[in-house]
């Protein structure tokens, strides 16, 4: 994977600040910032209610609170929804990533500084200047969440947080950047999507990705469909060669058949990562991201890359440490990339990370020699790191690889390879990949969960070893990673968004959709379940696929709804399981973005905003859960419960007998609403008859339709088990007849009669077969009879035709007098 690589400060050391006080001036006669408590979510009615008292509610914070304005004089204290008020402070502004930063001395600090969602951009540079600091002079909008980046004199930390414009201050971080198809498609089932009767090749869908340095646009693979579209000059012939591997994964032509990616007819337009000193990408890649991605139709945007936390190899291993960035919610990063799907209805597919292992040169030395970095993120020279062998923490050598080296008690995070996701790969609303080999085993480096909060991550897994793909110049090479898993699934994402399109009526899918859609149709690996090592499985395209296909736009399979607080919904009519199968039902929502403030506990709390409820009630009347995780015992199976932590919920019932089940949705607690929500289910449902001919004929010859005209299409379906179709024309001239039939994903028996004629042949899914006759008697009527061969499949539609000899009235000259 791509690693923009971030680099933390570790030394710590108290700041003396004023002691704790309310912001002022309060702002717009709306009063002074506090953070609200509430016992439930408050509906539009209660908010306005409050407001009327002076409490005017803004917006939602985490575990539940509120930010909100209070006029002076206000009093709600007897106010039986409220739990708390408590102001907004200077202390609770500050992120310890900023008071760090002053700690050390300097004179100035460069910080993010997010302000309150009713601040313009022309104000907020006003108080940045007012506190004597400076931002990009060019700068003319808010980068994503109402944030600024702006250097201020550290002395004037305290006074730009007591501003009554300002939301809350952290540090920026030091970020350097490094690199983290045929076998991926044939795993994933991509391969049966570029025939009959799919044809998918992801044509006409944008894609986009976010690289390091330029890919090879012209490479033969590309055939003109990817373009550069922001400079991303520079950077080392390894970040060109990744570029290039990464786009041929998700779009190549196929010139060379197994380096064929996912979508080989998508267009591809590539951004950059900005990399310090390394390239010269312009622009910060989260606006680039907020943009220019909509303006393109893009509806997948690859990120195979992300921030180096704890090991970086090579040589003496280095320990970054910010193990804690691990999985995190941040305001710089995830909440970003949250806003950003949201707003330009576009899926964020990140890469899970190669961190889940600890470097072989640490492993392999009996002192587990490494460095450190000091709080400039450099590494520290003339010292080496041993670990303690008895735990004792005395018993390292003098010296190891020459250099003294301080004695600790234990190798840092012991909890690797869990909880080592990436922190872009940790927003809720991305897709998080990680990377299995052909075999179905997660590959050592793939960094498995939880997200800090608990939340599962990786969400699936794709193909990321020994993955063959396109590289400088028109040459080929096998790279692992899960950098080669995530551009998988984004491509795949293009075929899904083509049949999309197909069934209702040329839309895109939103980005909600497709993470739902990739979820149902994932192959579960490892411990039943959703697990913090394979997520909810291996990516099936062609299950997704199917699933789109089986709903055709009835909403039978895949439902759309809008969740009030409290309000509860359901599919309109109940699902129908009419054979024993596994039975998937998920629920998934864009939750809004979250930031978090300073006085919060560092990345603790649940960042979930509204919560959401799934159940099914089964044919015997009892209530099925969903799969729920424990953070604390990431390698335990999941089990079954009320999921108060992740913004997707999934409900499955293996073995579900026949009957009918009643799927259930609740807006538990919408805290920020109304919250638009997707169902999708896996399970056939009583969908309407979609064959033409099923009013005009009866299951029988006599109510055969026909007769139908020689050479003529038609389309053709069955309705149901025991469902049998009947056709029938009239040969009046001795010869050949022809009956051809093209099956969907229902293998079929065709039989022919006549007087004198009888044929019978079975045609498998997905082929066309010709059934011959010779005509010697006329008039001949000729019956053809197609009925189901097994059971009926998601799409059991076919097409028939027939050829025959037929006698002609002779043509008539017109004249004209």
């Amino acid at each position: 994977m791509i690693r923009p690589v971030l680099v933390l400060f570790l030394f710590v050391a108290p700041l003396a600040l004023a002691a704790p006080r309310e912001v002022d001036p309060p702002r717009r006669g709306e009063g002074r910032a506090v953070i609200v408590r509430s016992v439930n979510a408050l509906t539009d009615v209660e908010q306005a209610g409050l407001q009327a008292e002076g409490l005017t509610i803004k917006h939602a914070l985490p575990g539940g609170r509120y930010l909100a304005r209070m006029t002076d004089g206000a009093d709600v204290t007897g106010d039986a929804r409220i739990i708390s008020i408590e102001p907004l402070t200077a202390e609770k502004k500050l992120h310890p990533s900023a008071v760090r930063m002053a700690a050390r001395g300097r004179a100035m600090a460069d910080v993010n500084v997010v302000f309150h969602r009713d601040v313009t951009f022309d104000e907020a540079r006003e108080a940045v200047l007012a506190a004597g600091g400076a931002m990009d002079v060019f700068a003319m909008k808010y980068l994503p969440s109402q944030r600024l980046e702006a250097r201020i004199p550290t002395s004037s930390l305290q006074a730009l947080a007591e501003d009554e414009r300002v939301f809350t201050i952290a540090a920026q971080r030091r970020l350097k950047i490094a690199v983290d198809n045929a076998s991926t498609a044939a795993l994933s089932r991509v391969t049966e999507l570029y025939s009959a009767p799919y044809g998918l090749t992801g044509a006409g869908v944008a894609l986009s990705l976010f690289e390091l340095a330029e890919g090879q646009a012209s490479h033969v693979e590309f055939g003109g469909r990817m373009t550069l579209a922001s400079t991303t000059s520079g950077g080392t012939s390894g970040d060109r060669r990744h570029a290039t591997h990464v786009a041929g994964t998700m779009a190549a032509t196929g010139v060379r058949p197994d380096a064929k990616g996912m979508a080989p007819r998508a267009t591809v337009h590539q951004f950059c990562v900005p990399v310090s000193g390394a390239n010269t990408c312009k622009g910060n890649f989260l606006s680039l991201k907020e943009n220019n991605l909509k303006p393109l139709g893009v509806v997948a945007d690859n990120n195979s890359w992300g921030y180096i936390w704890g090991w970086e190899d090579g040589g003496v291993p280095l320990w970054n440490a910010g193990d804690y960035e691990w999985g995190a919610y941040d305001l710089e990063l995830t909440a970003p990339l949250d806003e950003i799907s949201i707003e330009q209805g576009v899926l964020f597919v990140h890469s899970s990370g190669n961190d889940g292992a600890v470097p072989i040169a640490v492993r392999a030395d009996p002192w587990q020699a490494h460095r450190h970095v000091d709080e400039d993120g450099f590494a520290i020279d003339g010292q080496t790191f041993c670990v303690s062998q008895n735990g004792s923490g005395t018993d390292c050598p003098a010296s190891c690889n020459g250099k003294p080296n301080p004695c600790e008690l234990q190798l840092h995070h012991p909890l690797t390879p869990y909880d080592t996701v990436g922190t872009t790969a940790s927003a809720k609303n991305v897709i998080a990949v990680g990377a299995v080999d052909s075999s179905l085993n997660i590959i050592g480096f793939s960094s498995r969960g939880p997200a800090k909060d608990g939340r599962v991550k990786p969400d699936v897994v794709a193909r990321g070893s020994n993955v063959l793909s396109s590289v400088p110049t028109d040459s080929y090479t096998a790279l692992n990673g899960t950098s080669m898993a995530a551009p998988a699934v984004t491509g795949m994402a293009a075929l899904l968004a083509e049949q999309w399109r197909r069934t209702f009526a040329n839309a895109n899918p939103s980005p909600t959709q497709l993470k739902a859609l990739f979820i149902a149709g994932a192959e579960d690996l490892g411990n039943p379940g959703p697990d913090y090592t394979f997520g909810f499985g291996l990516v099936n395209a062609k299950k997704s696929v199917d699933l789109i296909r089986a709903d055709g736009a009835t909403g039978l399979h895949i439902r759309n709804f809008t969740f009030a607080e409290g309000q509860q919904q359901s599919f309109e009519a109940p699902l129908i399981v009419d054979a024993t199968q596994n039975l998937r039902v998920v629920l998934n929502w864009a939750d809004p973005a979250i930031p978090y403030l300073g006085g919060d506990i560092f990345f603790a709390e649940k960042a979930l905003v509204n919560d959401l409820d799934l159940h099914v009630i089964d044919p015997a009347g009892n209530v099925q859960r969903p799969y729920v995780l424990n953070v604390a015992t990431p390698t335990a199976a999941a089990t079954k419960g009320v999921n108060t932590i992740d913004n997707i919920e999934m409900v499955e019932i293996p073995n579900a007998t026949p009957g009918v089940y009643r799927v259930i949705a609740s807006g538990t607690r919408v805290t920020e609403g109304p919250q638009d929500a997707v169902i999708v289910s896996t399970v056939r449902g009583p969908r309407p008859c979609r064959d033409t001919f099923e009013a005009l004929s009866t299951n029988s010859p006599e109510g055969a339709f026909g007769n139908i005209v020689s050479g003529a299409l038609l389309a053709g379906g069955l309705c149901a088990a025991g469902d049998v179709d009947y056709f029938k024309f009239v040969a009046t001239k001795t010869g050949t007849t022809a009956v051809t039939v093209t099956t969907g994903d229902t293998s079929l028996r065709v039989t022919v009669t006549g007087n004198g004629i009888s044929r019978t042949q079975d045609i498998a899914a997905y082929s066309t077969a010709t059934l011959n006759a010779n005509v010697n008697s006329i008039p001949n009527t000729i019956t053809v009879k197609i009925e189901p061969l097994g059971a009926l499949g998601l799409e059991p539609q076919y097409t028939i035709s027939a050829t025959y000899p037929e006698l002609r009235a002779p043509k008539r000259r017109s004249s004209r007098k």
